[in-house]
């Protein structure tokens, strides 16, 4: 089997989560169309208490897990890497169906008393079982991604979202007409179908790949395993909760505010379910390519730091922030100049436009933070991406909180907590990672000169914009002029020397 580098697993993971959010966005958009703002509110009431279980449950332990596995695979210990799997399995197993039995038999508490709306009673008893499949899953794909073996999880997660969608279509369509509630639950019960199937395929993935090698080796104890995956796991999960609770307070922060600042129950739902349900997920679509660099990242700067090399580590630290610049910049542009376009498009709500305007400025601060955790979760911060992580809780809560009842400022007391939180948390993970001496940072090439290429693209869009409407040419301007911004963007990136062929070369080229 070729070994892929973490670039090339990304560039895999991002084929894979193109399709799979493709097909997530379509399905997206296919459900705001059926019910609507409100709709969409209630299904984002059920989403932050399901991401908060699956946290609680399994949160950190894919990383973690890559992790130790990247450190065993230049010895070729197989027998340990089976053995963390095993003792992971068991371990998380265990305490996921202990979870799943309380979130099960107190769901009528959940959905009455946290989040305050009785139609999420049925989605929260439906989800619980894919909270398992997913605890155990996630072990499984820590396994593969610490091969940098990406090959196996990126096909599943393929197949497992086009089982899905047919299921979610399906079931929108049949329960419709029972009302929202029936068809939140038909989500869920189409999303724990399709993390059954995908932690078969996974299992049936690593039996196959376990078969084939056997190789006598000494394996760590069991104590040495727990004490090293709790030591990574744990701050990380509870990274994730806080993150999670965040996303609950704020679910129930925003409409409470919009009430007291005047609006109606419908109207408060309304601005809710757009901000998160609509501008959210149009603003984070780009940042599938963001993530699977950091699922890849991982495994790949813990393996240069315990190896020392100094040189390689700062290399990864620079070649992923660029990478990550380059999206960012190239999607600021897109949300800027387009952004009722899009939401007119996508959604029928030109309106919701001027919310992802303004949270477009701080998109490379959003997406550098992702990165730079994923730096620092390489590098064993784990302690200091929980302590950020805080902070960026805390400054959103506080702006949501004393902003939004506000009637001149509204909904966009959020979007100051959410724009504020990125800037800050983003350069204090800068002012972290500088305490490793030995990583370089060269900004010049990771933000100074996509940055150029950014303003290259904007003027190149805002100007064949300008002249295509001039002309009477109006249905397919947005296409045309993004086209020619894009085809700017990747030319001064050439010409500064941010990418050259050889690198690029160099990249995809299979070792």
């Amino acid at each position: 089997m070729k070994k892929l580098t973490y670039i090339q697993g990304a560039f895999v993971l991002t084929l894979t989560n193109l399709i799979t959010g493709s097909l997530s966005f379509i399905y997206r958009v296919f459900l705001t169309r059926a019910i609507g703002s409100e709709g969409i509110g209630v299904y984002q009431l059920v989403l932050p208490l399901y991401s908060l279980f699956i946290t609680l449950v399994s949160g950190g332990i894919t990383t973690a897990v890559s992790k130790l596995i990247a450190e065993q695979a230049p010895k070729r210990n197989y027998r340990n890497m089976y053995k963390i799997v095993k003792i992971c399995s068991i371990t998380i197993a265990m305490w996921s169906l202990i979870l799943c039995t309380l979130i099960f038999f107190n769901a009528d508490y959940f959905a009455n008393h946290v989040l305050k709306d009785y139609r999420t009673l049925l989605s929260i008893m439906v989800f619980t079982p894919a909270i398992f499949f997913i605890s155990i899953g996630g072990v499984l794909k820590g396994y593969f991604f610490g091969l940098q073996d990406v090959n196996p999880p990126a096909l599943i997660d393929i197949l497992e979202k086009v089982i899905r969608l047919g299921g979610l279509l399906l079931t929108t369509y049949f329960l419709l007409p029972f009302g929202i509630e029936y068809v939140c639950a038909g989500v869920m019960a189409a999303m724990a179908t399709g993390e059954l199937i995908s932690l078969a395929l996974l299992y049936f993935s690593y039996k196959l790949r376990r078969t084939s090698i056997v190789v006598n080796t000494q394996t760590d104890s069991t104590i040495h395993i727990m004490s090293r995956i709790l030591k990574t796991a744990l701050p990380l999960s509870f990274s994730g909760a806080l993150t999670t609770i965040m996303d609950m307070v704020i679910a129930i922060l925003i409409p409470m505010q919009l009430r007291t600042a005047g609006y109606s129950n419908s109207n408060a739902l309304s601005l809710y379910g757009q901000v998160t349900g609509m501008v959210m997920p149009l603003l984070f679509f780009p940042f599938i390519i963001v993530v699977s660099l950091g699922i890849t990242l991982v495994p790949a700067i813990a393996s240069s730091y315990a190896a020392g090399n100094w040189t390689a580590l700062s290399k990864k630290c620079n070649d992923s922030l660029k990478i990550t610049s380059v999206i960012a910049f190239a999607s600021t542009a897109l949300f800027v100049i387009f952004p009722w376009e899009l939401c007119r498009i996508f959604f029928k709500c030109p309106e919701a436009g001027n919310m992802l305007f303004w949270m477009a400025f701080v998109c490379v601060f959003e997406y550098w933070q992702f990165t730079l955790f994923a730096v620092l979760n390489g590098v064993g911060m784990q302690h200091v991406v929980l302590k950020n992580s805080i902070l960026h809780i805390v400054i959103s809560i506080i702006c949501s909180y004393f902003l939004i009842p506000i009637p001149s400022i509204g909904i966009y007391g959020f979007i100051i907590g959410f724009c504020a939180s990125a800037v800050l948390v983003c350069l204090w993970n800068l002012v972290d990672l500088k305490r490793i001496p030995q990583i370089r940072m060269d900004y010049r090439s990771i933000f100074i000169k996509p940055f150029t290429a950014f303003i290259g693209m904007f003027i190149a869009i805002k100007c064949c914009n300008l002249y295509l409407t001039a002309n009477g040419i109006h249905s397919s301007n947005m296409t045309i002029s993004s086209l020619v911004g894009l085809v700017f963007f990747f030319l001064v990136l050439f010409l500064t020397g941010t990418f050259t062929a050889k690198q690029l070369k160099s990249t995809f080229a299979i070792k």
